[in-house]
């Protein structure tokens, strides 16, 4: 088999200017920003356009930006009748991979990223996550397994790249282990919690009572969720799965390989930057094609080759 992925960012993805040519280029993204805006409550087109960096990067304001900003070009790519024929995202892109699936329509995507968003942004409970570079998997396990569960692997990013996520009175000391242990580079990354792990256990009950309200349909191309990296057709199952990252691995890496079993033909990063793009590049190798679409001059080249 043959196709093409579409891929999706998540969070740290965000940058000050982002999707604004697509806004000034295209009628109808003006009129999904207007829609976003009305269900955020909020001006996300001022803090992505021209707001300060400090500011988009907090969760509240992050989230629902990288969401709109991908979900623009996904527009503008199916009005010229460019489709997936699988979809995925990382953490927070697997809400845009259901609304290119159609699982979520435009505006119950933008409440479930606006509801995840407050979640997260609201947990303070001395949580922090770090990216581990250069160190094999069985190698962070080894050590992180002595902190029962204060510390876990958060994110199966590449063969190169894991990031952790725990207490930051615990990941001080991992990360001088970690050191110790080969890693080529520990870096603390900018995040307000312990995302993907069980110190958001409270968030995730709440997130799954609000997704009870939230229609799930099935979905038109399947679905490779974080939790589990396989091709998903059934809409209860995405939902459960969608509740059970916020505690849970996103394995991009096993998902990348999975969906290189059936052939495709290229892969698409929608969305800003090119964080994606790299980390397929490194688990696929460079035989695959793989393109990113961030900036109107992304769309033009891919629209215009």
């Amino acid at each position: 088999m043959s196709g093409t992925v579409f891929i999706f960012p998540g969070q740290g993805s965000q940058y000050v200017g982002m999707a604004k040519d697509l806004f000034e280029a295209y009628d109808y993204v003006k009129l999904l920003f207007r829609q976003a805006e009305e269900i955020l409550d909020f001006p996300i087109s001022y803090q992505m356009f021209t707001g300060e960096e400090e500011v988009l990067k907090r969760t509240l304001f992050a989230q629902p930006a990288i969401f709109l900003h991908s979900a623009a070009i996904l527009n503008i790519l199916r009005e010229k009748k460019i489709t997936p024929d699988f979809a995925m995202g990382h953490s927070l892109g697997e809400i845009t991979a259901l609304y290119a699936a159609e699982v979520l329509t435009f505006e119950d995507a933008i409440k479930v990223v606006k509801k995840r968003a407050e979640l997260m942004d609201s947990v303070s409970i001395g949580g922090g996550m770090s990216a581990i570079i250069g160190l094999q998997e069985d190698k962070i396990q080894a050590v992180i397994q002595k902190y029962r569960g204060k510390v876990v692997i958060a994110n199966k990013n590449s063969p190169s790249q894991i990031v952790i996520s725990g207490y930051i009175s615990q990941l001080e000391k991992v990360e001088e282990e970690l050191k110790q242990a080969g890693a080529r580079r520990v870096i603390r990354l900018r995040v307000s919690g312990a995302f993907h792990s069980p110190l958001m256990e409270e968030a995730k009950k709440e997130f799954r009572d609000f997704l009870q309200e939230i229609e799930f349909h099935t979905p038109t191309i399947p679905v490779i969720p974080n939790v589990y990296p396989k091709p998903v057709w059934n809409a209860q199952k995405l939902k459960d799965f969608l509740v059970e990252q916020l505690t849970s691995m996103v394995n991009w890496h096993d998902g990348v390989r999975t969906v290189l079993k059936f052939r495709p033909d290229r892969f698409i990063e929608i969305g800003p930057k090119r964080v994606l793009s790299r980390l397929v590049k490194e688990i696929a190798g460079s035989e695959i094609e793989v393109y990113s679409i961030d900036r109107i001059e992304d769309l033009e080249t891919f629209l215009n080759p």
